[in-house]
């Protein structure tokens, strides 16, 4: 059973209202910021990728330690275990969704292949007792996506609350024995995407999740409670996916002003600028650290021409190398 089409009978909380309000003046101020950063959009989506990868593991505490995450998201590193195999499936994942357009529409067979690909290799339904227990609880989830669907063409209900409820129904609808929390977040970020949140494809969705996890556990069980007698209070979810939102639109605004900000300087001078204020050994992580949208390649195009001038020397080879300055450069300030 699925309750969330009693959304249209329910009133808004005026503190609701308020939170979408300013949703969607964020929302209305996208296609200005994405052009102050229309050239560099590319390498921000690929920073989203390797984020939203590395936090989905964080998310379901794939114990791996910080550097192999950053080799297996960042430098592709082939995955040598089922966890690593599963950061590499997230990767593989993301990058599909964040570099094209999206046409993609939900349906129950839909859902089923992403949770298929990305946990292959932890797939919860791999005897037959659990695949035929799937079977007969997709019907379940051929009416709840057929619910969503037909709530969102009569165009008649906001948007954010109608996909709000569509996840609490999906992740007490128990479809599959793991994971269902996880796949709703996901799901969630893909029904953003296709209806014009393009905030996803720029602030990563699943880091911020995780700097709120707690906020995001106890607004899924307070949403959750009374579902199972019909009285799911779907606000408390709602509430947060809004605010969720409002703090990417807000990172995203700085994230703008600083490259505007940065325009005065090309990339390899902002490099540059980042090594002046170490004092201690450094390493091209730490650098993206600082701006995490400069390229591989720049780095090392910049340190190559930094150690050539003598500003710089290294101490170690590979990909772990560290650096020292060895005199100042002419940027006395960050």
């Amino acid at each position: 059973m699925v309750f969330f089409p009693n959304i249209k009978t329910t009133p808004i909380a005026p503190q609701l209202i308020s939170k979408l309000a300013k949703l969607y003046e964020n929302k209305g101020k996208e296609l200005y910021y994405l052009s102050l950063i229309a050239n560099d959009s590319k390498v921000i989506k690929q920073s989203v990728i390797e984020s939203d990868s590395e936090f989905s593991g964080h998310l379901l505490d794939i114990d791996l330690s910080n550097q192999r995450y950053k080799l297996l998201t960042q430098q592709g590193l082939s995955p040598t275990n089922r966890k690593e195999k599963l950061i590499a499936n997230f990767l593989q994942f993301f990058k599909i969704m964040h570099k094209t357009e999206s046409n993609w529409k939900l349906t129950s067979n839909g859902v089923i292949e992403i949770q298929e690909f990305i946990f292959k290799e932890f797939d919860p339904n791999s005897c037959i007792e659990k695949k035929r227990n799937r079977i007969e609880k997709k019907t379940e989830l051929d009416n709840l996506v057929l619910q969503f669907n037909h709530l969102v063409s009569e165009n008649e209900n906001e948007l954010i609350t109608i996909f709000c409820s569509f996840i609490i129904d999906f992740i007490n609808l128990r479809l599959f024995d793991n994971y269902n929390e996880f796949i709703g977040i996901i799901l969630l970020m893909l029904l953003l995407k296709q209806y014009g949140f393009k905030i996803v494809d720029h602030v990563s969705f699943f880091n911020t999740i995780f700097n709120e996890e707690e906020k995001y556990i106890e607004a899924v069980n307070k949403s959750s409670l009374n579902w199972g007698i019909g009285l799911p209070q779907y606000h408390f979810f709602t509430v947060f996916i809004v605010e969720t939102l409002n703090k990417m639109y807000y990172s995203f605004e700085k994230l703008c002003h600083n490259f505007q900000s940065d325009k005065q300087y090309s990339k390899e001078e902002l490099v540059e600028q980042i090594v002046y204020n170490f004092n201690t050994l450094f390493t091209k992580e730490d650098i993206r650290k600082y701006n995490p949208y400069i390229s591989d390649s720049t780095i090392n195009r910049s340190l190559k021409s930094l150690r050539e001038r003598g500003i710089i020397e290294p101490t170690g080879k590979g990909r772990s190398a560290k650096w020292r300055k060895t005199k100042s450069s002419k940027y006395q300030s960050f």
